[in-house]
C-alpha cells in the first residue's frame, strides 16, 4: 500500500466499522439541519433586536441547563441502553424545532420564545451529548477511538460547510420558519440510523450504585488524574474564550467588521470555511494519534486557535476572514477532539460516559459563560476587543500548560 494511502487509512480508521459509518452519516445529516437552525436563529435574533447582548442571552439559555445537568447525563450514559436514550433525545430535538417553526410562521415569536426553546434544547443536550459521544467507543472499540471521536466532531463540522450555505438560501428565499422545519426533519436521519445499528445494548454498565454516588466517582476520577485535569482545564479555557466567543459574535463579525448584511449569502460561507478547516483537522488528528502525539496536538492546536482568533479580531475583508476561519476550524478540531479522546482513554472501564460528560462540561457546558462574556465585552468595547481578549486568554493557558506541565506534551 502506498505511504499516502496508509496514512489516510490511519486518519479515517473508524470508517472501517459498518455501524460507525451508518451512525456517522445519520449524525452528519442531522447536524446539517442543526446548523441551518443555528444560523437562522442568530440572524433572526440580531435582526429582531439589533443587540449583541441578546445573542449572548440565547447562548446563555442554551448552555445553563447543560452546565447544570451534563454530569448526570454522563452517569445515565454509563447505566442505560444508549440507543433508547438517543431515540428519545433526537425526537425531542425535532419537536422543539417544529415548535419554533410554528411560532415564527405565525409571527408570534419574541426573543423570549427563542430563549425558552434554547433552554429546552440545553436540557435535552445534557443527556444526548454524553450518550452520543460514549456510543462511539461501542461502535469502534479502543483501537479506532481517536479517529472515531475526530470523525464524530467532523460530522458536526462537515455540516458547518453545508448547513450555513443552505440556511442563507432558505432564510433569504423562504424565511426563518422554513429553516426550523428543515432542522426538525433532519433528525429522522439519526433515528433511522439507530434502527440499523447491530451493537448489543449490553454495553451499558449495570450497577446498583446510586446516581449521586456514581457522579461522585466521576469527580473523584478527575481529582486523582492530574493529566486529565490539565486537558480538561485547557479545554474549558478554549471553550469559554474561543468557541463560545466567535460562535456568539459571528452575526456581529459579519455585519459590523466585514459589512456583510443578513441577506448576503456570503454569511453562510464564513461558517463553511470553518467546516473545511475542521476536515483537515480530522486528518491531522488521525495522523498524530497514530504516531502517539496526542498531547502535543492538544497544545499546538490551542496555540494556533489563539493566533487565529486574534487574526479574526483584525480582519476587515471577506476573503481574509474565510482564510482565518479555516484555520480556526482546523485548530479547534485538532485540540478539542484530541482532548476528548485523551479524556476517554485515561478513564477506567465503567467511567467512560462520565469522562465524556466531564469533557463536554468543559467543552459545551461552560459556553454560556463564554457567550455572556463575549456579549458583554462586544456590547461595551466592540467585537474586535472581545475576540482579542479571548485569544490572549487561550494563549496564556496553553503556555502555562507547556511550562508548568510539560509532561502533557508526551501524552499518547
Amino acid at each position: 500500500m502506498p505511504l499516502w494511502s496508509l496514512h489516510t487509512a490511519e486518519a479515517f480508521g473508524a470508517l472501517r466499522h459498518r455501524d460507525f459509518r451508518v451512525f456517522w452519516l445519520g449524525t452528519c445529516t442531522s447536524f446539517i439541519g442543526s446548523w441551518v437552525q443555528t444560523v437562522a436563529v442568530g440572524l433572526y435574533v440580531y435582526n429582531l433586536t439589533g443587540s449583541k447582548q441578546a445573542l449572548g442571552f440565547v447562548g446563555l439559555a442554551n448552555g445553563l441547563p447543560t452546565t447544570a445537568l451534563l454530569l448526570f447525563g454522563g452517569v445515565l450514559a454509563d447505566r442505560v441502553d444508549k440507543r433508547k436514550v438517543l431515540y428519545a433525545t433526537q425526537t425531542l430535538f425535532a419537536l422543539s424545532a417544529f415548535a419554533l417553526a410554528v411560532l415564527t410562521a405565525t409571527g408570534k415569536t419574541s426573543v423570549w420564545h427563542i430563549v425558552g426553546i434554547s433552554f429546552l434544547n440545553g436540557l435535552i443536550f445534557a443527556v444526548d451529548g454524553p450518550t452520543r459521544q460514549a456510543l462511539v467507543y461501542d461502535l469502534v472499540g479502543p483501537e479506532d477511538l481517536a479517529t472515531g471521536v475526530a470523525l464524530q466532531s467532523a460530522s458536526f463540522n462537515v455540516a458547518r460547510i453545508v448547513g450555513p450555505a443552505i440556511a442563507s438560501v432558505i432564510y433569504v428565499g423562504l424565511g426563518p420558519s422554513w429553516c426550523f422545519v428543515v432542522n426538525g426533519m433532519s433528525f429522522a436521519a439519526v433515528l433511522v440510523a439507530l434502527t440499523r445499528l447491530r451493537i448489543s445494548p449490553a454495553s451499558a454498565h449495570r450497577t446498583s450504585v446510586p446516581p449521586v454516588a456514581a457522579l461522585r466517582a466521576g469527580l473523584d476520577y478527575i481529582r486523582a488524574n492530574r493529566s486529565a485535569r490539565t486537558i480538561l482545564a485547557l479545554t474549558a479555557v478554549s471553550s469559554i474564550f474561543g468557541v463560545a466567543n466567535y460562535g456568539t459574535l459571528m452575526p456581529a463579525v459579519a455585519q459590523d467588521s466585514l459589512g456583510i448584511p443578513e441577506s448576503d449569502r456570503r454569511y453562510g460561507l464564513l461558517f463553511s470555511a470553518i467546516g473545511c478547516g475542521s476536515l483537515v483537522g480530522v486528518y491531522m488528528v488521525g495522523r498524530h494519534s497514530a504516531a502517539g502525539r496526542r498531547g502535543f496536538l492538544v497544545c499546538a492546536g490551542a496555540m494556533t486557535f489563539s493566533v487565529s482568533l486574534l487574526a479574526l479580531a483584525n480582519v476587515v475583508t471577506f476573503e481574509l476572514a474565510t482564510a482565518v476561519l479555516f484555520l480556526i476550524g482546523l485548530s479547534a478540531v485538532s485540540q478539542l477532539s484530541t482532548a476528548n479522546t485523551l479524556t476517554q482513554t485515561l478513564a477506567p472501564q465503567g467511567l467512560r460516559g462520565r469522562a465524556v460528560s466531564l469533557h463536554m462540561l468543559a467543552m459545551s457546558g461552560l459556553q454560556p459563560l463564554g457567550a455572556a462574556i463575549a456579549g458583554m465585552i462586544g456590547h461595551h468595547f466592540g467585537v474586535s476587543a472581545a475576540l482579542s481578549v479571548g485569544a490572549i486568554a487561550i494563549m496564556a493557558a496553553a503556555l502555562a500548560v507547556v511550562i508548568v506541565r510539560p509532561d502533557t506534551l508526551k501524552l499518547e
